[in-house]
């Protein structure tokens, strides 16, 4: 469009996969069984955008881009029923009929027991053991009681779109771009935020633990041995979304006049940034985490994302 200045390119897609691999149990005492049964869709939205233009009869140019990605996956079938779900990593991802692929499965908490009577005029906690102090899970069936059918959906690793920006501008010999991206609407499992994996150093938020009646309604006590604490739950879901500076590069190419006196044919010099700054909401070293197709998102305090810079020479004789 706009005599060639600005180019755009919609996409819708509707993907549906049949036929994957699932584990189903048996109905009659067998041994497990690996079937073609599994349905997956994911669909939305692909847009991207480019603006060019070139200025002051061609000694300068520009470039301007966007890309927006949506996803909404969602699985199916698993097979049989409900029973066919796949559960992995300690329980705290599954994937089931209806819904997301890995979402985090968990206890949904509702605050924090202040003193015993708090504990008396709530549903009883079949879980584990409770006392001032400790999360309190809410009743998701009704039941009137704390069980392990009351984990429920607490977050989804796969974000609602991905994002991204580039510039690009040059004059005459002297080139710049710029490389933008982001991640928006996922969550992350704070794997590594038991307490029992740190008795001395523990995160500055827990300054704002409970210590005694009405000091706090979510932070729960400092105390590794209430078990009821260490139960996957959203206590331990984070916002996984994040905007990155991916790259800046900034060059010259120096002009072909000049290298023929020199017998070159082509001489670029370029200072290079990767990674320069990433906003996140995470508590962790980076919110990139991986882990497996049926568990990921799980922050396990891995290795943080470097920032590299470079400095480079292209030279052609």
């Amino acid at each position: 469009l706009l005599k060639q200045r600005l180019s755009i390119e919609p996409v819708y897609y509707n993907k549906r996969t049949t036929d994957i691999i699932v584990s189903l149990a048996s109905r009659t005492g067998a041994r497990n069984s690996l079937e073609n049964l599994g349905e997956i869709t994911n669909k939305g939205f692909e847009l991207s955008a480019t603006w060019s233009d070139r200025l002051a009869n061609g000694d300068f140019t520009y470039s301007v881009g966007a890309n927006l990605t949506t996803i909404k996956n969602n699985v199916e079938s698993l097979g049989r029923d409900a029973a066919d779900a796949k559960y992995e990593n300690d329980s705290r991802s599954r994937t089931l009929a209806g819904y997301p692929i890995a979402h985090f499965y968990g206890y949904e908490v509702i605050g924090v027991y202040q003193n015993e009577e708090d504990i008396y005029q709530s549903p009883p906690n079949a879980v584990a053991p409770v006392k001032p102090g400790d999360l309190k899970f809410r009743d998701v069936d009704g039941d009137g009681k704390i069980t392990d059918k009351d984990r429920t959906m607490i977050g989804n690793p796969t974000p609602d779109c991905i994002y991204g920006f580039n510039i690009n501008v040059g004059y005459k010999g002297l080139d710049l771009g710029i490389d933008l991206m982001g991640v928006y609407g996922n969550e992350i499992y704070r794997n590594w935020g038991v307490s029992t994996y740190a008795q001395l150093n523990y995160q500055e938020r827990q300054l704002d633990r409970w210590h005694g009646e009405g000091t706090s309604n979510f932070e729960p006590i400092l105390d590794p041995t209430r078990a009821i604490n260490n139960q996957a739950s959203s206590y331990f879901i984070e916002d996984g979304s994040y905007f990155r500076i991916r790259n800046i590069q900034l060059g010259y190419t120096f002009s072909p006049t000049l290298l023929s006196k020199i017998y070159l044919k082509s001489l670029r010099i370029f200072a290079n940034v990767q990674n320069l700054k990433t906003w996140h909401k995470n508590s962790g070293y980076t919110p990139e985490v991986g882990g497996s197709a049926l568990s990921f998102g799980m922050d396990s305090s891995g290795y943080p994302m470097p920032a590299i810079y470079t400095l480079g020479i292209n030279l052609s004789f």
